[in-house]
């Protein structure tokens, strides 16, 4: 969806006879330090358009490079000088607005003409400012990106369903770990799978269990895989990749945010290991299965898929992108500076 963005904001911009050169920046804010300026406004209008076929964010490129300090800061204006920059649209999750949030107070502080806006994307559904009592954002209803990785994995559901009700008798149990960290908005989203709750669905949440008492966490979760046993001979699991089950060796990326996804260990992994009871073998070294019917629980993840399969966008989410990226065009040109175009 973020290309669809892109898309929104280029046509505004292009149609509104106030700006030169459109610049796409390679890699994010690393193309604008790197001074990688791609001239968009070179591309014919037909390519613009296929902005919203084309998937991921490899039409720009992406980056987790935090700024980190005055000289990164001085550098972006210098760059943003020399080519006579005068709106600065930045798209991305939490972190990226925290890095359009940094130019647009440098600007300020320098008395720059420069117009930061932020256009919010992410798949993770966690830009909106704190999260309410009700579930709802303080700020914003819900995020771009989110409405097709509900639908990924609402599909992704249907479809291991299927599976799972075709080899049940050996695989009785299968535990889908989804993105998201630690926010359980993706997980979540496999309740459309089966609004009806008829489903042998299990989904598992990081709000909702312990963030210390990891071993109470996987006997929770191990009671409740039973009951779907006891009750339909087999079980679905969706569970969060930040849910704790002890320690994942856990990498961070340069805002000091977990990347389970290149972590030791998946959630995934230890939850099946633990069913499965890897952990108790016997003399034989055969493992002794906390499952309550024969066979084993197998796992899969789904990973980088959820956020860059166009086949399952949703049309709500492609229309609602471009809307944002052009609504957030629509705010620089007035001379808006410092806000982030949401839905509301």
């Amino acid at each position: 969806m973020i290309n669809n963005s892109l898309r929104g904001a280029v046509e505004v911009l292009a149609s509104s006879g106030k700006v030169g050169k459109i610049y796409g920046a390679k890699m994010g804010i690393l193309g604008i330090l790197n001074e990688e300026l791609l001239d968009i406004s070179a591309q014919e209008q037909r390519q613009i358009k296929l902005l919203a076929e084309t998937p991921s964010a490899g039409t720009i490129g992406s980056c987790r490079y935090k700024i980190r300090s005055c000289e990164d800061l001085n550098r972006i204006i210098e760059v943003f000088d020399k080519h006579n920059i005068g709106y600065f649209l930045y798209c991305g999750g939490g972190d990226s607005m925290d890095t359009a949030d940094k130019v647009n107070n440098l600007a300020r502080e320098n008395k720059l003409e420069l117009i930061c806006v932020g256009i919010p994307k992410t798949i993770d559904n966690d830009v909106g400012g704190k999260l309410q009592s009700d579930g709802t954002f303080a700020i914003c209803d819900h995020d771009p990106g989110y409405g097709s990785v509900a639908r990924n994995t609402a599909i992704n559901v249907l479809e291991a369903n299927e599976e799972n009700k075709a080899s049940y008798t050996s695989d009785p149990v299968l535990v889908i770990g989804v993105m998201g960290r630690k926010i359980g908005f993706i997980p979540a989203a496999a309740r459309l799978a089966d609004p009806e709750r008829k489903m042998p669905l299990l989904i598992i949440l990081p709000e909702a269990l312990s963030e210390e008492d990891w071993q109470a966490n996987l006997e929770f979760i191990t009671d409740e895989v039973n009951k779907k046993l006891s009750d339909h001979g087999r079980c679905i699991v969706v569970i969060s990749e930040g849910v704790q089950v002890g320690d994942l060796g856990v990498l961070y990326d340069s805002f000091g945010h977990a990347q389970f996804s290149a972590s030791e260990r998946t959630v995934e992994q230890v939850l099946i290991n633990y069913l499965n009871g890897m952990d108790r073998k016997d003399s034989k070294g055969r493992a002794q299965s906390r499952l309550v019917v024969r066979g084993i629980a197998r796992a899969e993840r789904p990973g980088t898929r959820q956020r860059r399969e166009i086949a399952y966008v949703s049309e709500v989410d492609r229309k609602e992108a471009y809307e944002v990226g052009a609504y957030a065009a629509k705010l620089a040109l007035e001379g808006e500076s410092g806000f982030m175009s949401t839905i509301v």
